[in-house]
């Protein structure tokens, strides 16, 4: 099975890398769901790392509906990316109607070449995934990443192993959202083919404040990569393989 960790940081992308992850799904603001990294992170990304990265590609936060100004610079972003040694990148758009918006992935999928494309959990967000994942595998998506519309993929698997049925292999479905040791090899039994995680934990300082300091962004949370938890949920995958 292939794991792909979700990297906000060189330091999870280097903890991916010696844990013999075997990609990274590399961006920032994973407290919020992720955004597009900045350049410096996908330049020393590539650089440091021996396995593919691929970039998620989300200009702000909140829905997956954009406007032109959005969209405008999703194809600025993809565009430097291509310069910079990403292997793929993760993305998703949505239409006012729930659904996806095939006009701006056609162009998306134009301006990425050769770069693999995933869709990722705003597949959760669509009105008829059955028959959206039909439109993404004639559209020349590599897979989607989703929990199975709920909120972890754990709970979703019901649908995810339904997706991965009727995909016919012209798609791969990649189970993400809450997968850890307890309940990763359920994936691997159920046949699917890669899962993604990030294996962090959420933190925020933890000193003690001056009186006179404003504290409001030292109280904002941020995730950090935990070895334990990468290492441990890799060894477990790495281990059953072998079995």
């Amino acid at each position: 099975m292939i794991v792909e960790i979700c990297s906000n940081s060189i330091e999870s992308v280097l903890i991916a890398n010696k844990a013999n992850a075997d990609r990274i799904e590399l961006c920032s603001g994973l407290n919020i769901g992720g955004l597009t990294p900045s350049t410096g992170l996908i330049e020393l990304a590539v650089e440091k790392s021996k396995i593919p990265i691929h970039c998620l590609i989300r200009p702000r936060e909140g829905h997956f509906i954009y406007d032109k100004y959005d969209f405008k610079t999703i194809i600025a972003d993809i565009t430097k990316m291509q310069s910079l040694g990403v292997s793929g990148i993760v993305i998703g758009v949505m239409t006012k109607e729930y659904k996806v918006n095939i006009k701006q992935l056609d162009e998306i999928i134009r301006v990425s070449k050769n770069l693999e494309v995933t869709y990722h959990r705003a597949f959760d967000s669509l009105k008829d995934p059955e028959k959206e994942l039909k439109i993404l595998s004639s559209i020349g998506v590599s897979r989607i990443l989703s929990s199975g519309g709920a909120d972890s993929a754990i709970k979703g698997i019901n649908r995810l192993i339904r997706w991965n049925s009727i995909s016919s292999k012209s798609i791969e479905i990649q189970p993400g959202g809450g997968i850890n040791i307890s309940n990763v090899l359920k994936f691997k039994e159920a046949g699917f083919k890669s899962i993604h995680l990030s294996g962090s934990s959420s933190q925020k300082w933890n000193n003690l404040i001056p009186n006179n300091i404003n504290e409001t962004f030292f109280n904002q949370k941020f995730k950090k990569p935990n070895i334990k938890k990468i290492n441990n949920i890799i060894s477990l995958i790495k281990n059953k393989n072998s079995s």
